[in-house]
């Protein structure tokens, strides 16, 4: 699997993710709920994707395997592209506007950081009220100090900016979907939703904590990887929200149809994995799949032996440009048939690596001439094999 295709991924299972927040999750009062939903949501689309490149099946001894142990193997093969005069291609001006976002991304992100340890070493704290990674910065010579304290050690105590790390450096990597940027916006806004509701239930009273909000002023930072109370922008939205009658509990039941998403994710992994090939049945078809020998007492052999075999795959395998360009490698396993006439055939391909290596090896493969049958108890049978071709980038 080639970067672009890890990425395509992630960017639609994190859509989808949020579409489905946005839609059904967002109007409900069940804050930490929301929170939790749209972090799992976040780290699911980034390891899912994996699926495709085995290693989560390698733990499991799976059919392919079996297959491909149980016919006769022959020695892998490494193909190496020929050196070519470079030419123009769209995948790498793809690949130069996402790295020029990327590294845009990744200055902002540097300069927050940075404007963040100046802050931290700020030691007269005048007007400001936030919080970093379990720790309270508060001026305490601000009016309604203990409410305000009282909110920010709801931030330290759950690590909210732990979420706000996680997402700037997601909106980092997946700067182009804006589906990104909004969970961005939006996970903040959930750690003040439920800061203020727990702030407002010690203070005994909704709308005097919203008098607190509305009464507080604030020489507020506007780095975005911190939790500060005061923030402009929302504080129309968080005093309705402390308005907001809360969701009844049988909405909570919305949260177990996001299980489905989950399998549409897997669905599209699977479908995007590049381990088995639509490519099948390519050559001649057996007739009676039955009468396959997966060994034999006499093996098939290609015109000239196994040297020859080698040399003209040497001589007729190409490098696909498609997959030189996204800097595709990796070995491809195929499975055919030498059958009673020497004929070979019935291609399925056991694992793959995409980008126009596994169309390659069945070119090649299903060009061959016709080797000398296997024979089983002196009579010619069909017989299985298993070739290993390395596509490999010099």
């Amino acid at each position: 699997m080639n970067w672009a295709n890890y990425l395509l991924q992630v960017n639609f299972y994190l859509i989808l993710g949020f579409g489905f927040y946005w839609l059904l999750l967002r109007k409900e009062t069940f804050y930490s709920a929301n929170r939790y939903f749209l972090l799992a949501n976040s780290l699911l689309a980034v390891l899912i994707p994996f699926w495709n490149i085995g290693l989560i099946e390698s733990w499991f001894v799976t059919e392919q395997v079996s297959s491909a142990i149980a016919v006769v193997p022959l020695e892998e093969f490494t193909v190496t592209p020929l050196m070519e005069k470079p030419t123009w291609s769209w995948n790498l001006l793809g690949a130069s506007i996402y790295f020029l976002g990327f590294g845009f991304g990744l200055l902002r992100f540097s300069l927050s950081l940075f404007k963040l340890q100046q802050l931290l070493r700020i030691k007269n704290l005048r007007g400001q009220a936030f919080s970093i990674f379990g720790k309270v910065f508060i001026d305490k010579k601000l009016d309604d100090y203990r409410t305000i304290r009282l909110h920010e050690e709801v931030h330290s105590r759950q690590f909210h900016s732990i979420d706000v790390f996680w997402m700037e450096l997601l909106a980092v990597i997946c700067w182009f979907n804006p589906a990104v940027l909004w969970m961005r916006k939006e996970i903040k806004v959930i750690h003040e939703f439920i800061a203020d509701e727990i702030a407002a239930r010690h203070l005994g009273s909704a709308q005097k904590y919203a008098q607190v909000l509305v009464s507080s002023h604030f020489n507020a930072d506007s780095n975005v990887l911190i939790n500060n109370f005061y923030n402009n922008s929302i504080l129309k939205t968080r005093i309705m929200k402390l308005a907001q009658q809360k969701s009844k509990s049988g909405a909570s039941f919305k949260y177990t149809l996001a299980l489905p998403l989950v399998g549409i994710m897997l669905i599209v992994a699977t479908a995007c994995s590049d381990k088995k090939s639509e490519i099948t049945s390519k050559g001649y078809i057996s007739p009676d799949k039955e009468d396959i020998f997966m060994s034999v007492e006499e093996a098939p052999e290609f015109p000239g032996g196994v040297a020859k075999m080698y040399e003209y795959l040497g001589s007729e395998l190409v490098y696909p440009r498609e997959a030189k360009e996204n800097s595709i490698e990796g070995r491809v396993f195929v499975k055919f048939v030498v059958n009673k006439e020497g004929e070979v055939g019935d291609f399925e391909i056991l694992k793959g690596i995409g980008s126009g290596c596994e169309d390659e090896a069945i070119r090649v493969l299903k060009s061959m001439p016709g080797w000398n049958p296997g024979k089983q108890d002196g009579k010619p049978v069909n017989v299985y094999f298993t070739m290993p071709i390395l596509f490999k980038l010099e």
